[in-house]
C-alpha cells in the first residue's frame, strides 16, 4: 500500500507545466487513465498476492498438517511397531519359558522318577513284578498255573513286553509258570542263577523253560554282581561268593532303586547266604524288603534285618501252606525290626507306588 501510495504521489504531483491548454487536458485523461490502469493492475496484483498468501498458507498449513499427520501417524506407527516388538519379545520370552519348562517337563530329573513294585499273590510261591520308565522287569513267577493268574495280571497292567526276567533260583514255586510267561511275553534278558552241576533241576517245568528261552532267540545269563538299567531305575544284582550246600543259598539278590526309593527282592536266600552276602560289603539298605523264603525260620537274621533297615516287609507264601509259613520266630525277628509288614496270604496282591515325595501302598485285602 505504500508503493503505492507513492506511485499515486508521483503521477498526480508532476512538476512539469503544460505546454498549452488542449495538451494540458489531453494529458489529464492520459494521467487519470494511467492512474486507473496502474490501480487496477496493482488492485490485481494485490488480490492476486493475497489469494497466492492464503492458498500458499492453506497449502503450507495442509502440507504441515499432513506432515504432522504423517509425522503422528510415523509416531503411533513406531509406537505400535515398538508395542508389537515388545509384545513379540515378550510373546517370544514366555514362549522360550514354556519351551524350557515343556523341555524340563519332557525330561524330567530323577527325583520326579516313579517305580511301581507289584508282589503279586501266587500263593505258596515268589512272583514280584517292577515297573518304571515303561519298561518292566519280572523276578520269579511262582508255581505252574493253570489259571494264568499272573499273565492275565500282567495283561491288564497293559505290559507287552519284558527288559529283564530273573529267576533267583531254579526252584518250581519260583520258575513254574516261567514257561507260559515266556510264551507269551517278548524279553530282552533273561538272567538266572548258576548252581552247580549236581543242583541244576532235571524236571520238565525247568527243560521247558529253556526251551522257550530258546524259542526267543535268547540264551542264558547267568546272575553275576552286575548292574543293569529299567527306565531310569538302576537294578544290581547280588550273588554269593563262596560254595554254599542248599540250592536256596545260591538265590540272586535283586535290589532295584528309583527317584532315592529302593526294593530288595532275596528270593529263598537263608541265613547262610546271608552272612556271606552282607561280608562282600554290598549297599543292601532298601526301603522295601522281599522277606526271604517266605518268611522261614532260617531266613531273616537280625543281622541282616539291622543292615537292610526296611520300612517296609512283604511276605509271599500260601494260605494253609504245608511248611508253616511264616515261622514265628522269623515274624519275631521282623516286628521287632520292621513297622509295616504284609503277607500275601492274608492281604492278597500288594503294590508299592515309590517317587521321590513317598511310598503309597495298596494291598488287595
Amino acid at each position: 500500500m505504500r508503493a503505492l501510495q507513492q506511485n499515486r504521489n508521483k503521477l498526480g504531483g508532476s512538476s512539469r507545466k503544460p505546454e498549452s491548454s488542449a495538451g494540458s487536458t489531453q494529458l489529464i485523461f492520459i494521467g487519470v487513465g494511467l492512474i486507473v490502469l496502474a490501480l487496477l493492475i496493482f488492485g490485481a496484483l494485490f488480490l492476486f498476492g493475497r489469494g497466492g498468501d492464503s492458498s500458499s498458507r492453506s497449502e503450507s498449513t495442509s502440507s504441515g498438517e499432513s506432515t504432522a499427520e504423517s509425522s503422528s501417524q510415523g509416531t503411533t506407527q513406531t509406537k505400535a511397531s515398538e508395542g508389537t516388538s515388545s509384545q513379540a519379545q515378550t510373546q517370544k520370552a514366555v514362549t522360550t519359558s514354556a519351551q524350557e519348562q515343556d523341555s524340563s517337563q519332557s525330561a524330567k530329573p530323577e527325583a520326579d522318577a516313579q517305580m511301581q513294585v507289584h508282589f503279586i499273590d501266587v500263593g505258596q510261591g515268589d512272583c514280584t513284578l517292577i515297573t518304571c520308565g515303561g519298561e518292566a522287569m519280572l523276578v520269579d513267577s511262582g508255581e505252574r498255573d493253570d489259571g494264568d493268574t499272573v499273565i492275565n495280571y500282567i495283561k491288564k497292567l497293559g505290559v507287552k513286553s519284558f527288559k529283564y526276567i530273573i529267576v533267583t533260583h531254579p526252584h518250581t514255586d519260583h520258575m513254574g509258570e516261567m514257561p507260559d510267561i515266556l510264551k507269551t511275553f517278548k524279553t530282552q534278558y533273561f538272567i538266572m542263577s548258576k548252581v552247580p552241576d549236581s543242583m541244576v533241576p532235571t524236571i520238565m517245568r525247568y527243560e521247558k523253560m529253556l526251551k522257550q528261552v530258546k524259542a526267543q532267540g535268547l540264551s542264558v545269563t547267568w546272575s553275576s554282581d552286575a548292574s543293569y538299567k529299567l527306565g531310569s531305575a538302576e537294578v544290581r544284582t547280588f550273588t554269593p561268593k563262596q560254595q554254599q550246600e542248599d540250592l536256596n543259598n545260591y538265590s540272586t539278590l535283586v535290589k532295584v532303586t528309583c527317584a532315592g526309593r529302593s526294593v530288595l527282592i532275596t528270593g529263598d536266600c537263608e541265613t547262610a547266604e546271608e552272612k556271606d552276602i552282607m561280608s562282600q560289603k554290598f549297599d543292601l539298605k532298601s526301603d522295601i524288603l522281599k522277606i526271604a523264603h517266605h518268611g522261614s525260620y532260617a531266613a531273616s537274621s537280625y543281622e541282616f534285618l539291622e543292615t537292610v533297615v526296611p520300612e517296609y516287609a512283604v511276605i509271599s507264601c500260601g494260605k494253609d501252606n504245608d511248611y508253616g509259613h511264616p515261622h514265628d520266630s522269623a515274624m519275631k525277628r521282623i516286628r521287632k525290626k520292621v513297622k509295616n509288614i504284609y503277607i500275601t496270604k492274608d492281604n492278597g496282591t500288594v503294590v508299592f507306588d515309590c517317587s521321590a515325595s513317598g511310598i503309597k501302598v495298596e494291598a488287595q485285602r
